[in-house]
């Protein structure tokens, strides 16, 4: 069930992407990718501030981490608020990006590729897509409650996702995890 939503959620973004263009897709995918690089210089400072408004379920002795040891699922909860500040910096990067390419609209109609231009700005948006995807699954591995490991323990999707994204499984684990639960 979790393959199929993700299936679905990329298609509509191949979708929307190809209905703005690779022009304006381009631009909306810069933007968020210089989200994503203020994010990884940012994200530090906030999430020591985040501890205080944002719940965390504590780790009990018998739980049982799908991606993580009993040792570092008991200090999960600083990597926890770590990817949390970071998915924060990044949503609002996300919606000034948003304000921005609005009055960039005129760019659908240019072309970079005179016939495959929708195809081009399809792939900019299921490459933004999948990258939110492995943000939100990545985050939900982190947190300590039964049922939101049997998604992993249980879908062979979720599960590649966030184990075996290139680039992103190795960047974030040593971003979110290693660097900060050492």
């Amino acid at each position: 069930m979790i393959g199929l939503l993700i299936i679905l959620i990329l298609v509509i973004a191949f979708y929307i992407g190809g209905r703005r263009g690779a022009p304006l897709q381009l631009a909306y995918t810069l933007g968020y990718f210089l989200s994503f690089a203020v994010a990884c210089f940012s994200y530090q400072s906030l999430a020591k501030k985040l501890e205080l408004f944002v719940p965390y379920p504590s780790v009990t002795p018998d739980a049982k981490m799908v991606f993580y040891s009993q040792n570092q699922s008991l200090d999960l909860d600083k990597a926890y608020y770590a990817a949390v500040a970071f998915l924060l910096v990044m949503f609002i990067g996300w919606l000034i990006t948003s304000l921005i390419v609005v009055f960039l609209n005129n760019l659908r109609f240019k072309r970079l590729l005179e016939n495959y231009d929708w195809v081009l700005g399809g792939l900019f948006n299921v490459l933004t897509a999948y990258v939110v995807i492995f943000f939100v699954l990545f985050v939900l591995a982190m947190i300590p409650l039964a049922t939101v490991q049997n998604i992993f323990r249980d879908h062979f999707s979720a599960r590649m996702i966030v184990e075996h994204s290139f680039i992103l499984s190795w960047l974030f684990k040593n971003l979110w995890v290693t660097s900060i639960l050492g």
